[in-house]
């Protein structure tokens, strides 16, 4: 069976996060959407329906199944998609969430959807959706051994991959499993309650403090306090400061001592930029920090206020508190932007990749400057300028 990702209209109010990859290709939990949909529902070949832009890294397919990209997989909703019979469309409140053929005859599916329309839905979703991919991927697994000089609490299981290092640590599992990936570390004297998620190579640093529903994404260190975030992957948050309901995309760096509010002081819902309706909606949460893009980058001391947006390819960093909403290319802070140019941009994202033996080759290039382009309509003073 051939397996094939689709996007929504809807998708544009994933960004920042989207403008990368494809909704599938967003981390939820240990894995990401198009890997769980993987797991559960075998292909011999999967591709993405996806923007032009993004084709080359996320391939197409011609496949027999179609899948919404932004739809988390459960037991009952995998059930109905297997039972699917030729040019049928199983739909939920309006939306498509998966059809075979030319997907011209409706069923209805009446159980649970969950679906990512807006990133604050990645943190508020994780922490279920960790329990679910560890389940999966530990299933009649063995963890290799845990040091004796850690302290395990709680009834639910520690996972350690092979390469794993955990020492002098504690561990609460009451509210949730821990998994530590493939070569991850977590250093002396952290302290973490799961449910939690370590991906291959990541890190957290000494003395740390880690609070549930957390992921860090592949080759991330983090360190000081962080309470239900998400990372993409490849991204810093080595030092003391606090983050908490958030999500960062891949090769961000938090420079040290940022601290990002979660609350506002009024204990009022948060409202949060929507690049689809370019305005500040509400999102129905009470808590949300930080969403960034991939690339983006703060200085030391940097704070944010409830509910902050940055796109991608920024750098912010002064005194103060910036806007809420920081458009993607942006340099600068308080005082105001200018553009991050992109020769510059590029350098420090080159530079970056090099210390994970990464490259910055030609599709990332691409990506880059596709997004360089189309959001260049949120940059306010280039319209002035010009």
């Amino acid at each position: 069976m051939e397996l094939r990702f689709f996007e929504n209209p809807a998708d544009a109010s994933l960004l920042p996060l989207t403008a990368t990859r494809p909704p599938a290709a967003l981390r939820v939990g240990i894995r990401s959407i198009a890997e769980k949909w993987l797991s559960v529902l075998p292909a011999s070949s999967f591709g993405f329906l996806t923007r032009s832009y993004l084709q080359k890294r996320y391939p197409d397919i011609q496949a027999q199944l179609h899948i919404s990209g932004n739809v988390l997989p459960n037991d009952i909703l995998v059930k109905a998609i297997k039972a699917m019979g030729k040019d049928e469309s199983l739909t939920h409140g309006g939306d498509c969430l998966a059809y075979t053929g030319s997907g011209e005859k409706t069923v209805l599916f009446e159980g649970e959807v969950q679906r990512i329309t807006r990133p604050f839905h990645i943190f508020k979703h994780n922490g279920a959706q960790i329990t679910y991919d560890f389940n999966q991927i530990t299933h009649n697994r063995q963890s290799i051994p845990l040091s004796p000089t850690n302290t395990h609490i709680g009834s639910h299981p520690v996972f350690l991959e092979e390469g794993a290092v955990v020492e002098c640590c504690i561990l609460n599992t009451s509210n949730g499993p821990i998994y530590v990936g493939k070569n991850a570390q977590i250093m002396e004297g952290s302290m973490l309650r799961g449910p939690i998620a370590l991906c291959e190579g990541a890190n957290i640093k000494m003395g740390s403090k880690i609070y549930g529903d957390t992921t860090i994404g592949p080759y991330s260190n983090v360190g000081g306090e962080v309470n239900n975030v998400v990372i993409q992957g490849y991204s810093n948050k080595g030092h003391d400061g606090f983050l908490g309901n958030a999500v960062l995309g891949e090769w961000c760096n938090i420079g040290a001592d940022t601290n990002a509010s979660n609350l506002k002081n009024t204990y009022d819902d948060v409202k949060v930029w929507n690049y689809q309706s370019q305005r500040f909606d509400k999102s129905g949460e009470q808590f949300c920090g930080l969403i960034m893009g991939d690339h983006s980058k703060c200085g030391i001391n940097t704070m944010f206020n409830t509910g902050t947006v940055v796109g991608v390819g920024a750098n912010l960093f002064g005194a103060g508190f910036p806007r809420q909403f920081v458009p993607d290319f942006s340099w600068g802070g308080v005082s105001g932007f200018v553009t991050h140019q992109l020769p510059q941009m590029e350098k420090t994202a080159q530079l970056m990749m090099q210390r994970r033996k990464r490259d910055y080759d030609l599709e990332e290039q691409e990506i880059i400057r596709a997004v360089y382009e189309f959001t260049a309509e949120y940059r306010s003073w280039e319209r002035e300028a010009s």
